[in-house]
């Protein structure tokens, strides 16, 4: 058959934007469960509701994108699967300060109303940000997008607490956890951040024995000292009970012996507060001590500290340290350098204290992660990381889960009306998804925002939800679990990676995912991480204007190295997407030689013809072509290294190998050598071209595509190519 080359028809696009919406709109992004074809599945980290778009969701959605384009070209049944966080403590404060400039608060709306604005504020939130999730050219099935408060996981989140209340793994009671006042919530340890502090060490007098202390302010709730038993200094005073005079009137305190003691740091001798230290708390217990509370949840004194009630923490420091040195209890200063625990979020000095929560006991659920990390049946990327998640876990403390916010999953504990929740289990109350009916009310607590994220690689296929039995969801989660491939920031590794791995073996006794990447994380030229405060970052938008999206890309994939941390800064990646940005255009030139500037544009090929595989063509057939077979022995070496880099996950190096064979070997040499030999050169610069182009689509997929429509033979998109075998 021949082919009119003037009567073919191609998709001239007019910008990246009319590519993306023929993709979607021809639904090649969409998985199949029904097909025969080899599943692959990649699970997208869900960025916070009231997120913004940074280098670090730029890099791990580039990865993301071209490990799926990879696969599909492969052949496989590709499901990326996108999704939103609800994001508890972040989008309430960000609410609350957006109310606030209304002179509205939580407290005069009630909890309903608040929730109703709630639920408006996060539809204008996510129509004002779901652009920047598409951004990049990321391929995901938008079909199955899914939000952590959707109805699905919010079953799926039931089960769970049911199921871990029933085996007596969940309880409630008091339990020293950190506490942020700012955010008035409990947060995880691993939620905190540690910023080192020029502060003072005080040396206080406690009856014969001078103890040294960071926080005199804490000194209300003391209930004992204490020493290390090898100390040979304090052995004759272990045991015995002195009288101590304090700002609030002399108290009877004992000295214990406790091997948590450091005898090295200050005099060898601490105060203990259980309340108001995790150490002190563990000594308290060890040794029956008394738990009193100094510090209230606003993070003020509390009545323990008489005239200096109400104040909060550094105005009672400031105010106290006269009084202490006229008493002659503060005998002496000295400088002190330390890392101070802040929230995260708001940045506020977190205050370890006593609250009533609800924990989860992990000591089984941790067992069961160590197993099958062990077993080795996760590849972690880089492989240091199965040892850090293993020294995690065998260390874990139980899991508070409860939250005092509004805005999340809400504990599904009902109590008779007619009394309030206490500690312990409960014998009247009942766990239920809907009110067991008039006279009950429910828990006012929420869920830890990574209960629900730890079940993500279960919830988002329908995990739990009963109410999709036998329907297509439950179809998918044995098609796609477990996951194919992960992608994280390290710094989120034990909030969510570990999580995932204790939650997924518990309920389905295997992993959540095979493939569990690091991405490094990038920081500027010192070192530093970026932060709005510290004004380093590099606006990904910015790069994404200054030089489009495919050489953002190809910038950010020479630093997808897993686990190592890039220097950037905005002069470094404007130099590597400048690069880049060239490299298009030497494509486009490319392009334009071999497609529209053709040695005699009325030939007519048939398909046979423009189609065959110009490796099979002999010397015979072309005598002067001694350049061919070199040319499509580089080809197939590229081919064969750009699918080893891709299938071991070495990005940077795959790019690496395009580039230098495009640049080199094909425009530099080939075809320069076949301007004198054009018409016998040319299915050769044909197929070239486009197997370039299909080797490169993973990378750099807006441009490959809009060179592809240029091509007389071909699919419908370049996505439904096959990529080179070899």
């Amino acid at each position: 058959m021949k082919i009119n080359r003037k009567n073919i028809k191609h998709n001239n696009f007019k910008n990246q934007k009319e590519i993306y919406d023929f993709w979607e709109n021809e639904k090649l992004f969409r998985a199949n469960p029904s097909s025969n074809k080899k599943p692959y599945s990649l699970l997208i980290p869900p960025p916070n509701l009231t997120g913004e778009l940074h280098l670090g969701h730029a890099m791990q959605h580039a990865i993301l994108d071209a490990v799926a384009r990879f696969k599909r070209l492969q052949g496989f049944d590709v499901l990326l699967l996108p999704g939103v966080d609800h994001a508890g403590i972040q989008f309430e404060a960000t609410l609350d300060r957006k109310l606030k400039k209304k002179n509205i608060s939580k407290e005069k709306l009630g909890r309903e109303k608040w929730l109703e604005e709630a639920w408006k504020f996060k539809s204008e939130v996510y129509k004002s940000v779901s652009k920047t999730w598409r951004f990049l050219g990321l391929s995901a099935d938008w079909s199955h997008e899914v939000f952590t408060l959707d109805e699905g996981p919010r079953r799926a989140v039931f089960e769970e607490f049911k199921t871990y209340f029933e085996k007596g793994l969940i309880y409630k009671g008091p339990y020293i956890v950190q506490w942020c006042p700012k955010c008035n919530t409990a947060i995880e340890d691993v939620e905190l951040e540690y910023e080192e502090r020029k502060e003072k060490l005080y040396f206080l007098k406690y009856g014969p024995l001078t103890l040294a202390t960071a926080r005199p302010e804490t000194k209300f709730g003391d209930t004992a000292m204490a020493v290390n038993p090898k100390d040979k200094r304090y052995k004759e005073y272990v045991g015995k009970v002195f009288t101590i005079e304090t700002l609030t009137g002399n108290r009877k305190m004992k000295v214990v012996a406790d091997s948590a003691v450091d005898p090295k740091f200050g005099t060898g001798v601490i105060k203990v507060t259980p309340g108001h230290d995790f150490v002190d708390y563990e000594i308290g217990k060890r040794h029956n001590l008394p738990i009193l509370q100094a510090i209230n949840k606003d993070g003020r004194l509390t009545d323990l500290a008489g005239k200096y009630e109400g104040m909060k923490v550094m105005e009672a420091r400031e105010k106290m340290l006269p009084e202490l040195k006229e008493k002659g209890i503060l005998i002496k200063t000295e400088d002190y350098t330390h890392n101070v625990a802040v929230c995260e979020r708001c940045k506020s000095i977190i205050e370890p204290l006593i609250s009533e929560e609800w924990f989860v006991k992990v000591k089984d659920l941790a067992k069961g992660a160590i197993s099958v990390i062990n077993e080795d049946a996760i590849n972690f990327l880089p492989k240091n990381y199965k040892k850090i998640l293993v020294v995690w876990l065998k260390d874990l403390h139980d899991w508070c889960i409860s939250r005092t916010l509004w805005w999340g999953h809400r504990i599904p504990v009902w109590y008779p009306s007619t009394r309030s929740a206490r500690s312990g289990q409960v014998a009247e109350m009942k766990v239920s998804l809907e009110s067991p009916g008039k006279g009950w009310v429910q828990d006012e607590q929420v869920l830890d925002t990574w209960f629900s994220s730890g079940l993500w690689p279960m919830s988002t296929l329908g995990w739990g939800d009963q109410s999709q039995s036998g329907k297509s969801k439950w179809k998918e989660l044995v098609k796609y679990f477990p996951w194919d491939f992960e992608i994280s920031a390290p710094e989120i590794k034990y909030l969510w990676i570990g999580r995932m791995i204790m939650i997924s073996k518990y309920f389905t006794n295997t992993i959540p995912f095979k493939v569990m990447f690091f991405h490094g994380m990038l920081r500027d030229l010192q070192g530093r991480k970026f932060s709005k405060s510290l004004g380093n970052g590099v606006d990904p938008n910015y790069l994404i204007d200054q030089w489009g999206v495919d050489a953002t890309r190809m910038a950010l994939y020479t630093y997808s190295i897993p686990g190592r941390d890039g220097r950037v800064s905005k002069d470094l990646l404007d130099e590597r997407g400048k690069n880049f940005r060239n490299f298009e255009t030497k494509l486009r030139n490319i392009s334009r030689f071999i497609l529209e500037l053709k040695p005699d544009s009325n030939v007519i090929l048939s398909d046979s013809e423009e189609s065959r595989d110009p490796s099979s063509r002999t010397q015979d057939d072309n005598k002067e072509n001694f350049g061919n077979k070199w040319i499509m022995d580089e080809l197939s070496k590229t081919s064969q290294k750009v699918t080893k880099n891709l299938e071991q996950l070495e990005l940077h190096l795959a790019v690496d190998e395009i580039y230098n064979f495009v640049w080199h070997q094909f425009a530099d040499k080939y075809i320069e050598s076949s301007k004198n030999r054009r018409v016998e050169a040319q299915p050769t610069l044909e197929h070239i071209l486009k197997q370039v182009l299909i080797l490169l689509h993973p990378f750099m997929p807006f441009l490959t595509e809009e060179i592809y429509q240029k091509f007389g033979v071909k699919r419908k998109s370049i996505m439904l190519e096959d990529f080179p075998q070899n």
